[in-house]
């Protein structure tokens, strides 16, 4: 009895100082205690919700959209086969979004009206000196604003065989004076002396010169100035070249040949 008594004190003695090995009392350390399941940090910085997890939608910040609306929502589309059909209240009677179908109701803007501009006039020219204005060839209405105008004569540059007969009685009939010169670059000689003849009288004046094209008529007005009023070549060229004058083409450089000669024999 006292052998036990004695093994059973040994055995307390060596448990207490080893301590309990058993499974059960080992999980019982601070250290050894069981923990929840806890999964590994993401290696993402971003961190996303769990699949399944409901989330509020984000709402996007106002701000302007390249692409139309859908059809379902653009109220100028029919509605499609089978979908809902938009319907919108009927306009307030008078108001400013009101279409009445009647042409001429009140409060309604009529067809479009042409701005009102003044009538161009039908006949212009340039003032080329006191009593002398260069122009284009007139038509009927303009041989009556020459008239209007207060010219005295008309003055026509035309080319070789051309009929002036039609142009000499619409001008009798309006009481204005009518001279034909024929111009040409083989005529260029006489037809200045002529011109410079015709202009020079006073009671002619105002006289409305024109040309049955720009080209006859810039190479008169370019000898004119010359020989009449003694200018360079330079200013003479300058003033010449807005009434026609040009070295363009083969009239153009046979004209200029002609004003050669004819300046060679002055």
């Amino acid at each position: 009895m006292t052998r036990k008594l004695m093994l059973a004190a040994v055995a307390a003695l060596v448990f207490g100082a080893v301590g309990c090995r058993h499974r059960c009392c080992h999980l019982n350390e601070p250290g050894n205690r069981p923990r929840p399941f806890l999964p590994d940090a993401p290696r993402n910085p971003t961190l996303l919700p769990p699949a399944g997890v409901p989330t509020s939608p984000t709402v996007p910040a106002p701000g302007p959209s390249n692409f139309p609306p859908p059809a379902s929502l653009d109220p100028l589309r029919p509605a499609p086969k089978g979908g809902p059909e938009l319907l919108f209240p009927d306009p307030l009677p008078g108001g400013p979004s009101s279409r009445p179908t009647q042409p001429g109701a009140p409060g309604v803007l009529g067809a479009p009206v042409k701005p009102q501009t003044a009538e161009p006039p039908k006949t212009a020219y340039t003032k080329v000196k006191d009593g002398l204005f260069a122009g284009r060839k007139p038509t009927l209405d303009g041989f009556d604003a020459i008239k209007t105008a207060g010219f005295r004569s008309v003055v026509y540059l035309h080319a070789a065989g051309t009929d002036v007969s039609a142009i000499k009685d619409v001008a009798a009939t309006r009481n204005l004076a009518f001279r034909a010169i024929e111009t040409t670059p083989e005529t260029l000689a006489d037809a200045i002396t002529e011109f410079n003849r015709v202009t020079a009288d006073r009671l002619n004046r105002p006289a409305y010169v024109f040309g049955e094209d720009d080209l006859r008529a810039g190479a008169v007005w370019y000898l004119h100035l010359r020989t009449v009023d003694s200018l360079g070549d330079d200013v003479a060229q300058l003033r010449a070249k807005p009434l026609g004058l040009s070295d363009r083409g083969d009239e153009g450089r046979a004209f200029t040949l002609a004003i050669q000669r004819v300046l060679e024999s002055k």
